[in-house]
């Protein structure tokens, strides 16, 4: 049954790459090939000659420079969460939660008008600081429960010994809630990777537009450019596939370790 289920979410997917590796004149033959006859690479050859690289560039610069400053804001404040108490702590964790609820595109239009204000339209740092803003919630959310699954000891033990309280985070805490950073790290990676209406509204040029938005030029106005159209796609889709099989295991061990202790 699992492998069942497996096919079938595998079937676009197999499908895409199937037509990214047909000629140009085989992708609408009937009745269709799924293993081509004769591959070619026609399609990938024509999408990085058009400049994707640069949108490949942007994508890995916005989407790995926002996991670092999730995971940097989102710690400090989910240890502060799960070790100090104080008034409103319980109410500030579920106005936390209630920021989840909110979609960002509902944001847009006074991100937008803010953003011309201060200059930040169209470059990678207004999108790193708005995918960041968006993604902290999920970040302390997960970091908090990891946070408060490990005993406190451990951490005072290590101030005994010298260490400051923030060092006693880096050096103990942190890298004993690697699977909890990893779990996050991903979910952050994945929204910002993948985003497409926030990076097309927010850009107005290929300076700083990201994959998703390269993908869409592909559609045409007049008909669909099938081969281009699936070769950019596998590219925007393989680093994803990657590193969740990569780090599968760190992956459900951090979402399920943090809930052990709440």
């Amino acid at each position: 049954m699992l492998g069942v289920a497996g096919l079938i979410a595998l079937a676009p997917v197999l499908w895409g790459l199937s037509t990214s590796l047909k000629p140009t004149n085989k992708i609408l033959k009937y009745p269709p090939e799924l293993i081509p006859a004769d591959p070619s690479l026609e399609h990938y050859v024509q999408i990085f000659q058009s400049g994707i690289l640069r949108f490949f560039l942007n994508s890995v610069v916005i989407s790995g420079a926002t996991v670092l400053l999730c995971l940097a804001l989102g710690s400090l404040a989910a240890y502060a969460l799960s070790r100090f108490r104080f008034a409103g702590d319980k109410v500030m964790l579920y106005i936390i939660l209630v920021t989840m609820s909110i979609p960002i595109v509902a944001l847009l239009v006074p991100t937008y008008t803010f953003f011309a204000k201060i200059g930040l339209l169209n470059s990678h740092l207004g999108l790193i600081l708005l995918y960041s803003v968006y993604n902290l919630p999920i970040t302390v959310w997960i970091m908090k429960d990891f946070f408060s699954s490990i005993p406190s000891e451990m951490e005072k033990a290590a101030m005994i010994d010298g260490y400051t309280r923030l060092q006693a985070m880096r050096k103990v805490l942190l890298p004993l809630s690697a699977p909890g950073l990893i779990a996050a790290g991903l979910f952050i990676l994945t929204f910002a990777w993948n985003d497409f209406e926030v990076a097309l509204i927010m850009t107005h040029s290929n300076f700083a537009r990201t994959l998703p938005v390269a993908i869409y030029n592909y559609l045409g106005f007049f008909g669909r450019e099938w081969g281009p159209l699936m070769a950019s796609s596998m590219v925007a889709i393989t680093p994803i596939i990657v590193l969740f099989v990569f780090f599968q295991k760190y992956f459900i061990s951090g979402l399920t370790s943090g809930s052990t202790k709440g």
